[in-house]
């Protein structure tokens, strides 16, 4: 049948348009898809930017602060810088030092404090940073050396003497101080006697069985907690059936209980010692090497001062 009139040709070319349409929508539908992933982004990104901002801003802060305080720590320890801890043997070889220290304008400074009172400004400077709970020994040669010592045991009285010489007999007795020393560790516990720096006048080790870690398989993690406590119960009542018996022996005869170690322990142990308690920091003792623990005892800290020609208050 002839088409006289184009009819299939107009068809085919609206059909052509149809689709043609169809495609551009789907082009427009995409591309408003992707603009508004674009513009989601861009809020996102911005977000991001804002948080970035804040998060740089905050940090610069926290820098200036961290700056701050670092300039302020250094100029602390530039003022204060860290003590020395004095074994007996080199606390022995200071004394023999100063005891060969003259002056004749007899203006050797010897104070022992039982706080910060009285203290030069200097001194209290450092006094204050170390927060010494057993006092202060003073010791001032004008013009030469200013020494600050925290000694092993508490100062429990004032005094201050000046003259030719320093006045250390109340050195040597914080070095000959007898104390009991009880060195707590779960499931190894030193109990020891010392009438002295030189070495310990009796001591005994109370050694039991506590499980240190805990095992992979068998046992879950609270089973063993509790056996564990059940361990270090046992340990602490073998320890006050043993210290009691140190007590009733020798009460009568230390001064001073030291008493240093695992702080659960040593909050269980305290009470029991029916003695003046000075806590120390003990590490896990060395029973071939006892004389280290000697030195954790009757140890001194010592701090050498700058001279400012501040005068002592006299006590």
């Amino acid at each position: 049948m002839v088409d006289l009139f184009g009819k299939k040709k107009l068809a085919d070319r609206i059909h052509e348009l149809e689709f043609s349409m169809a495609e551009l929508r789907r082009e427009n539908e995409e591309l408003v898809r992707t603009l508004e992933k674009r513009e989601e982004k861009i809020r996102k990104l911005a977000s991001a930017y804002q948080e970035a901002k804040l998060a740089l801003k905050a940090t610069e802060q926290r820098m200036a602060a961290s700056t701050a305080a670092g300039t302020t720590i250094l100029e602390e320890r530039r003022a204060h810088p860290p003590g020395t801890r004095l074994s007996i043997r080199e606390m022995e070889g200071l004394m023999r030092r100063l005891q060969t220290c003259r002056s004749p304008m007899d203006d050797l400074l010897t104070a022992f404090l039982p706080d910060n009172s009285g203290l030069p400004p200097e001194a209290e400077r450092y006094a204050r940073a170390v927060k010494s709970t057993r006092g202060w020994v003073f010791l001032r040669y004008p013009q030469l050396f200013t020494l600050l010592l925290v000694p092993p045991f508490p100062i429990l009285e004032c005094s201050s003497a000046e003259g030719s010489t320093f006045q250390l007999d109340h050195l040597r007795d914080l070095m000959e101080m007898p104390v009991l020393v009880v060195s707590a560790h779960a499931g190894d516990t030193l109990l020891g006697v010392a009438f002295g720096r030189d070495a310990f006048e009796v001591q005994e080790f109370v050694e039991s069985q506590v499980k240190e870690k805990h095992s992979k398989g068998g046992w879950s993690q609270k089973r063993f907690e509790r056996l564990r406590e059940e361990d270090v119960s046992n340990h602490i009542e073998a320890v006050l059936q043993r210290l009691a018996e140190f007590r009733a022996k020798y009460a009568s005869v230390v001064k001073y209980a030291v008493l240093g170690g695992d702080l659960s322990l040593m909050k269980q142990i305290a009470p029991a010692l029916g003695l003046p308690v000075v806590e120390r920091r003990l590490d896990r003792h060395d029973e071939k090497r006892l004389d280290r623990l000697l030195d954790e005892v009757y140890g001194f800290k010592c701090y050498r001062i700058e001279q400012n020609g501040c005068d002592f208050a006299r006590q």
